[in-house]
């Protein structure tokens, strides 16, 4: 039999019936002898010689039928009584005791409870009734043993743990809020006073809480949900760290009750954690200010490369004609100022691009003569490396809303990678080098959709990274990854967007997929892009599609 209320009742029949058997009368003595043989606990009567002169069913199923045996020899398998045994010294104390005892061989544990008792010829012995708790002692070991693991576990964490109550004074805690902590970390003491958790009140009165303004406990208490904050105190060693702090309020297993009835608290030390994320935050700087220092001299190459162009074609004009016309040297002239103003808003945009804030203006701009203009520039590099350039973008196409340099710079970093990617295409064999540029509009959006798309081997790795800045696959050939980065820049900087397809389902090269917003009604008409052929001037590639720079 398991469990104290199960025996309670037993134990009181049993105590009546050592105290009345020796004055019952034959019938008595044979209707309790009856009672005893269904009590589910063993019953045995032990003389002063050890002997077992009665036992009940119960006790033949544990032990076997032992009666006249020694009780030591039957019950423990022993050749010699116990040294100590407390059920016979009630032989002359004439009280009850109550022990427990574990059978080695089975492994089976008992409470007994002995009374003094005298038969019917006035021999006095002793009443044992012995209960099963072997259930009971089994389920103690083992949460015993989960208390020990537990507490194993928290005592190696990290992070300090603490139980309180409802008033916040400490139940429990592990050893790392005593390392912290130190002598302000006791058993019984609000916590508060131990965390110092920012407050700035001293406790007048020992049963008298108090909150700081922004508690975390004090708020989990009132809606039930878990809390945080982060504050900086003193350890008792290390001086000030930065500390996270989070309630768990725990509520009764019973449903319906939102009553809190204690709370957990964990306490975590973020100090290092901090000092990382700052250094990252340093570390991110240096590196977008690399990044913009890389990608004003990536993209004012462009300009300044036609700028030497100009420059270089003006002076062989002069060396073989002293009088120049002037019409010819004013043409010549507006063709480097024009340069030199682009290269001045590069720099600004790039500014605007790095800051994220006022940035240059956006207007309604002509995507067909955004690339009528870059194949304008982009003709002589086309026709050098054999590169046949398509166009179908229509003059109806609405605006869209960028800045002119912008998307201008935009194209010729787009034009310039797919370039570059069919440098690996023979010139026979495989098929001609070509480049798509097609325009389309996209109603459901209210977007124009601009691709740009080549005949080159396509993506092979991954695109997740083919934005990102400084990640090139031109090793060796000058890329400094940051032509697609300033792209995406910009796009996302006007409210567009830009995928890319690592295989186009017509050229079969990578494409690029630039969705940008409208601006609404054109202000004027535009003059149309020719479908032929467009091969551009001068400038340095940036990468393409198929190989990213």
């Amino acid at each position: 039999m398991d469990g104290r209320k199960d025996t309670r009742e037993v134990k009181e029949m049993l105590k009546a019936a050592a105290s009345a058997f020796s004055g019952s009368d034959p019938a008595d003595r044979d209707l309790l002898a009856k009672i005893v043989e269904l009590l589910p606990c063993y019953v045995v009567l032990v003389d002063r010689e050890h002997r077992v002169i009665f036992h009940n069913a119960a006790f033949a199923t544990f032990f076997g039928e032992q009666k006249g045996n020694f009780c030591y020899a039957a019950m423990r398998g022993q050749s010699k009584p116990c040294r100590v045994c407390p059920p016979l010294r009630h032989l002359t104390r004439k009280g009850a005791s109550v022990m427990e005892w574990v059978q080695q061989a089975s492994g089976l544990a008992f409470r007994v409870h002995s009374y003094p008792f005298a038969d019917a010829a006035g021999h006095r012995c002793v009443l044992k009734a012995g209960f099963n708790i072997t259930t009971n002692l089994r389920m103690k070991q083992a949460l015993d043993l989960s208390e020990q693991s537990y507490r194993a576990i928290t005592d190696n964490l990290s992070i300090g743990v603490a139980l309180m109550d409802t008033s916040l004074r400490v139940k429990a805690g592990n050893i790392r809020l005593g390392q912290w902590f130190g002598s302000s970390f006791r058993l019984e003491d609000r916590v508060c006073g131990m965390a110092r958790c920012g407050a700035e009140h001293e406790l007048a009165h020992a049963d008298e809480t108090h909150y700081c303004p922004d508690c975390p406990f004090h708020a989990s208490l009132q809606d039930g949900q878990g809390h945080e904050k982060e504050y900086s105190s003193f350890f008792q060693e290390g001086g000030e760290r930065m500390l996270r702090l989070v309630t768990c309020p725990v509520k009764p297993a019973r449903p319906g009750q939102t009553r809190v009835r204690a709370m957990i608290m964990m306490l975590e030390d973020i100090t290092g954690r901090l000092r990382l994320s700052q250094q990252l935050q340093r570390s991110r700087k240096v590196e977008a200010l690399n990044a913009l220092a890389g990608g004003i001299a990536h993209e004012i190459n462009q300009p300044l490369s036609a700028l030497h162009l100009y420059v270089g074609g003006l002076q062989l004009l002069l060396e073989k004609n002293k009088n120049l016309p002037a019409a010819v040297t004013r043409e010549r002239l507006n063709y480097i100022m024009r340069e030199a103003d682009k290269i001045r808003s590069i720099i600004a945009n790039m500014r605007d691009l790095v800051k994220k804030e006022g940035g240059s203006p956006l207007t309604a701009v002509s995507l067909a003569g955004a690339v009528d203009g870059v194949l304008a520039i982009m003709k002589r590099r086309a026709v050098l490396r054999k590169v046949r350039v398509s166009v179908d973008v229509p003059v109806s196409l609405p605006s869209v809303l960028s800045n002119e340099v912008q998307l201008e710079q935009v194209l010729v970093n787009l034009l310039s990678n797919a370039m570059y990617a069919l440098d690996s295409v023979p010139e026979s064999g495989r098929g001609e080098r070509r480049i798509l540029i097609r325009g389309s509009c996209l109603p459901e959006t209210r977007r124009v959709r601009l691709e740009v798309a080549d005949s080159g081997p396509g993506l092979t790795l991954g695109t997740e990274r083919i934005f990102d800045p400084f990640y090139t696959t031109r090793e060796g050939h000058g890329g400094m990854g940051l032509g697609l980065s300033i792209v995406y820049g910009l796009v996302t900087l006007w409210g567009g967007e830009i995928g890319v397809v690592q295989h186009h389902r017509e050229l079969g090269g990578a494409a690029f997929l630039l969705d940008l917003p409208q601006a609404g009604e054109r202000d004027g008409e535009v003059e149309s892009v020719s479908s032929e052929s467009a091969n551009p001037d001068d400038g340095e590639e940036s990468g393409g599609p198929g190989d990213v720079n």
